[in-house]
């Protein structure tokens, strides 16, 4: 052939380029009307060469090109244009070493569906009626035939089948085409078999963990209808144990009753001991850290599925800058937590941490011990997740600044500071969760409402009560783009002499929350005491939140995805209730302190980034930029936190929300 004359040519020319070969500069393939080039292009070899600088180059094999032609013509078949024909392939130079493909295609006419037959669905009763019509309306008389869709269809009614109970159903199909009139016709026949129970639960692969434990771990009762998802929920179950490497979930006929199936879980025991070790530095505008981490965790300590985890991760943190140090000291959590499933019930969590921490605040530093109780279930295949924990803190302060200490009568009810410092507290979460996966969600909806309540019959010196509702959103817009939206509200209501825990109080600004201020700097600030000390923000009773994002794929990077994304955040966090005022708003010696969200003038930024996935998560990188209140107080006197502070640098792992 002509262009193989011409490659020969060009071979031979290009010198040592890839062992003769010359580099692919443009792929061009005209006549697509009907048809998602950018899909065709992922169906053949021919691959042009990426316009980033320094990326690696595409070369021509002397056979694609043809290869290319038949590959073209079935991707046009599988999709009803039995018709379509590459009337042309040509390879010309592009300078001295590369070339460009040209391919064009004559799309014909399509062939359209004539007819479907949805036959074996009578025995099913209304159930079997809706989905016959289901199948109809998604294969439509009149549409072009995709052998795919057909496929798709063909799969998804035997798994309605089996939804509905009938766990041996099958569906089989045929389709006759006749190319001269150009019609095909689709014949779907369903097998329908008994409807099933479960049987018997057996566990295979393990030799440390108890089967019987397992078995009871999956949720699977003898006698329940036969259901593929509560199968799929059991897997899940069982992998989240994460004493398993694999685990896979069958089911098999019962000898004796052809409607009782029995399920087999296979499983490949893991590691169960575990060192991870690591280390990094923080970098905010007004807090840098160098950190390292130790985490050991045993699996199945002690049997029972139970999982112990020991942390350690010491710090050292600067504060606002490790080359301007104004406030500088050692943190560290160490942390011992024991989970146990099954406990108090069936196919609930129960878990137990005890920690020590040592910690350095823009105001004070601390230290002391802190205990964890909770107990969680999940329900609706894990999509809906219940919780409640106890939790009790012991701190003592130390180089606290002065502002903090110069009236005792505005430390607990301003600041929401005592020394000794004791919280103890109920908290209550539920939460629904439709999104497609936990981690870098590209579609779905996420709820939760959290709750807490302190005082005196928690064993806490504060009494309140706290709310923070939770909203998030995520709109599939193409394969590569995500619309990411995001809303929280949160209001405490305090009790007694004391104002509302420093630490249990309302902040804003980080990589995972507003992202127009570093980390906890959105909030009411007063001066510190300490010369060259930034302003000391000292939370809130009352917060809102409002986030969105577009998230945009580029390409692969060493094999994982490279993204950017644009953001607005929009958020405010209100003052505490500081004296019994009417109005909403406090008069201190720091000046007026608004107890409410300003939702007229909210903080609003705007910015965007880079994303990197990684296996161990999205290495993300912001710049927020603040668009308004960066004077040093609102027209009405109200204070703006960080004024003149216009820009906010974030570096991060995994999403922030």
């Amino acid at each position: 052939m002509l262009w193989l004359a011409a490659l020969s040519s060009l071979a031979s020319c290009a010198g040592e380029a890839s062992q003769g070969r010359p580099w692919v500069h443009k792929v061009r393939i005209d006549g697509t009307h009907h048809i998602s080039q950018s899909d065709l292009r992922k169906h053949i070899a021919l691959e042009q060469t990426s316009w980033i600088p320094f990326a690696r180059k595409k070369y021509l094999d002397p056979f694609t090109v043809d290869a290319d032609r038949e590959r073209v013509e079935a991707y046009y078949r599988a999709r009803g244009w039995f018709e379509a024909k590459v009337t042309a392939a040509d390879v010309t130079a592009y300078h001295s070493t590369g070339v460009d493909v040209h391919l064009v295609v004559d799309e014909g006419n399509p062939t359209r569906i004539a007819r479907v037959d949805v036959s074996g669905l009578e025995d099913a009763g209304a159930k079997g009626v809706r989905l016959q019509k289901q199948a109809q309306s998604k294969l439509k008389a009149g549409a072009i035939f995709d052998h795919q869709k057909y496929l798709d269809e063909k799969t998804r009614l035997e798994t309605q089948l089996k939804k509905l109970g009938y766990a041996w159903a099958t569906v089989d199909g045929r389709v006759e085409v006749n190319r001269d009139t150009r019609e095909a016709d689709i014949k779907l026949t369903a097998t329908l078999g008994l409807v099933s129970r479960f049987g018997h639960v057996h566990v295979k692969g393990t030799e440390k963990v108890d089967p019987k434990l397992l078995a009871i771990h999956t949720g699977i009762r003898e006698g329940d209808a036969f259901d593929p998802d509560v199968l799929e929920d059991a897997r899940g179950k069982i992998y989240n144990l994460g004493l398993f490497s694999s685990v896979r979930v069958d089911y098999v006929r019962t000898a004796d009753r052809l409607d009782v199936v029995d399920v087999i879980v296979s499983v490949r025991e893991g590691t169960f001991r575990e060192l991870k070790l690591g280390g990094g530095i923080g970098i905010e505008a007004l807090r840098n850290d160098v950190h390292a981490t130790a985490q050991y965790t045993r699996r199945n300590w002690l049997g029972r599925l139970r999982t112990l985890k020991l942390k350690l991760e010491p710090a050292y943190v600067f504060i606002p800058a490790v080359w301007n140090v104004s406030r500088h000291g050692p943190a560290t959590v160490a942390e011992a937590q024991l989970t146990q499933p099954d406990v108090p019930w069936q196919l609930a969590t129960l878990k137990y941490t005890l920690g020590f921490d040592v910690g350095i605040d823009y105001g004070y530093q601390y230290f002391g011990p802190r205990t964890q109780l909770g107990v969680n279930r999940n329900f609706w295949h894990e999509h809906v997740q219940l919780s409640l924990s106890y939790n009790f803190q012991f701190l003592k302060f130390f180089s606290t600044d002065p502002t903090i200490l110069f009236n005792p009568a505005l430390s607990g009810r301003l600041f929401g500071y005592v020394d000794p410092y004791r919280i103890g507290f109920w908290e209550e979460t539920v939460s629904l969760d439709l999104r497609d996966r936990p981690l870098d969600a590209h579609a779905g909806f996420y709820a939760s409402l959290d709750a807490e309540e302190g005082g005196v019959y928690a064993g806490g010196a504060f009494s309140y009560e706290k709310l923070t509702p939770e909203i998030r959103g995520y709109v599939p817009l193409g394969r590569r783009v995500t619309f990411a939206m995001r809303g929280m509200f949160g209001q405490m209501f305090t009790q007694g002499d004391l104002g509302s825990p420093v630490t249990r109080r309302f902040f804003l600004g980080g990589p995972n929350s507003h992202r127009g201020f570093n980390y906890n700097r959105m909030s009411i600030q007063v001066p510190s005491g300490i010369p060259g000390v930034p302003a000391l923000p000292i939370g809130g009773d009352q917060m809102v939140l409002l986030q969105g994002e577009l998230r945009v794929d580029l390409f692969k990077l060493a094999g994982q995805w490279l993204a950017i994304a644009a953001f607005v955040d929009a958020g405010d966090v209100a003052g505490p209730k500081c004296a019994a005022d009417p109005t909403g708003v406090c008069q201190t010696i720091f000046g007026r302190i608004s107890t409410s969200v300003n939702w007229a003038n909210l903080n609003y930024a705007t910015g965007g980034g880079l994303r990197y996935r990684t296996v161990i998560g999205t290495i993300r990188v912001d710049l927020g930029i603040r668009l308004n209140r960066l004077s040093e107080r609102e027209p009405d006197g109200t204070p703006n936190p960080d004024p003149g502070q216009r820009f906010a640098f974030h570096i991060s792992v995994g999403e922030s929300f």
